[in-house]
């Protein structure tokens, strides 16, 4: 009996599975960029493209109102790195989109006022508005205070990354409870 004798209907044949890159890979590429990237340009956010973007409107539309305006004079020009990255998010998102070429799961809605797409979307608008505003009174984003602020082993950063994950577990587990009871 050869030893290259072909299956037969009772011994499957393992399926090749392409190599994965493991995620501890992409945590170390990850913490090198984001140090490399601090001691080039200094802390990064996403959060402050968005009054950046305001004032690139109001200084050309209306510059002595930009130039009156000491929050948008402090927050400077458009052409920042942070600028880069939030368009690069929005590039790299939509390039993964394509290159999956699966389309994203129906999403359940979160909670039961939301029983239409317009009102999910008025909801994540509202909600994206409130991250945004509560960020720039907070003096930066999750991706400043956690990315930045570990890799620069603030406490600060170890603070609100804590207390960024404990909230989103017990939001979790409130929603999936109230899912649960049909509430």
């Amino acid at each position: 009996m050869s030893s290259t004798t072909a299956p037969t209907a009772d011994v499957p044949v393992p399926m090749k599975e392409a190599p994965k890159t493991p995620w501890v890979f992409y945590g170390i590429l990850f913490g090198i960029l984001g140090a490399v990237s601090i001691i080039v340009w200094g802390p990064i956010g996403v959060s402050g493209t968005y009054p950046r973007v305001i004032g690139a409107f109001f200084r050309a539309f209306d510059p002595a109102y930009a130039e009156a305006n000491p929050y948008l004079v402090k927050v400077g020009s458009l052409f920042k790195p942070e600028t880069f990255i939030l368009v690069g998010l929005l590039i790299g998102g939509f390039i993964g989109a394509r290159v999956n070429r699966e389309k994203a799961p129906k999403c359940e809605m979160a909670h039961p006022g939301e029983t239409s797409n317009a009102k999910r979307y008025r909801d994540a608008f509202i909600g994206g508005f409130l991250i945004v505003f509560g960020a720039r009174i907070a003096g930066g984003c999750t991706s400043g205070h956690i990315i930045s602020g570990i890799t620069q082993l603030s406490v600060s950063g170890f603070i609100f990354a804590i207390g960024v994950f404990a909230t989103g577990i017990l939001s979790a587990k409130m929603l999936s409870s109230r899912r649960a009871a049909g509430a």
